[in-house]
């Protein structure tokens, strides 16, 4: 028996409707490893939400791409300067309130910065690991900048900012759903990002080798049930 569920569109039996978790704000970025079987192409369109072009350099060879978790992206090796790296997504450094959503690994190699904006030209931006320390947030100041807890867990993070109140947090998660944020802090003069540069800072330096399943930037501040609802589709690939 078909079911006609809107002007045009009939479901037939064996025929499912689903998809994945909607956050109450809009997704703009959406660099999802589940959406390769390599390495994005240099210059070319993200394959997930947003129309953003990655650019992506690996002269030497220290990205990777797996199929591990149902797609990473890697940075091995060491030295803790690199030309390896990916960047895209929107220019957010001033008037917009945004949250930041990864999930990512530390590998032990080297430790630096994991995920930064790709100009520091007017603000410095970093969130996930801060010298090997996990749910760093630093958005043109201090949220979070962690001096311990460094290990080897796949980790969620979630980094938020009100522009109108100056008021950032930086929420995590490993086995457990969040049911809070990790740390809050007000300061006039956080901000954005210009593109989010993976696994160094805008100069190449500070260097952190790390696994990275998907990184995603969103329009607004997510609510307690976003952070949770995101955490409830993405645990069972990461191993929770």
């Amino acid at each position: 028996m078909a079911i006609t569920i809107g002007p045009g569109i009939t479901m037939e039996a064996g025929i499912s409707l689903g998809g994945g978790f909607v956050a109450s704000v809009e997704l703009v970025y959406n660099l999802d490893a589940a959406d390769y079987t390599a390495l994005p192409v240099n210059g070319s369109v993200v394959a997930g939400t947003g129309g953003h072009t990655i650019t992506v350099s690996n002269s030497t060879s220290r990205l990777s791409y797996s199929a591990t978790n149902g797609g990473i992206f890697s940075l091995t090796g060491a030295g803790g300067t690199t030309t390896d790296t990916m960047y895209g997504g929107p220019n957010w450094v001033t008037g917009q309130s945004y949250s930041v959503f990864m999930a990512y690994q530390r590998i032990a190699t080297v430790d630096g910065r994991l995920l930064n904006t790709n100009s520091e030209a007017s603000k410095d931006w970093l969130m996930g690991l801060y010298n090997g320390h996990p749910n760093t947030f630093y958005p043109n100041g201090s949220v979070n900048l962690p001096s311990s807890g460094a290990d080897l867990l796949w980790r969620f993070g979630w980094a938020t900012l009100n522009i109108s109140t100056g008021v950032g947090q930086i929420w995590g998660a490993t086995s457990t759903q969040p049911t809070a944020y990790l740390f809050t802090a007000t300061n006039g003069a956080f901000g954005g990002f210009n593109q989010l540069r993976m696994f160094s800072r805008a100069s190449g330096s500070e260097v952190q080798t790390a696994n990275i399943g998907l990184v995603q930037a969103y329009s607004g501040v997510f609510t307690t049930a976003d952070i949770q609802g995101l955490y409830a589709q993405y645990k069972s690939r990461f191993g929770y």
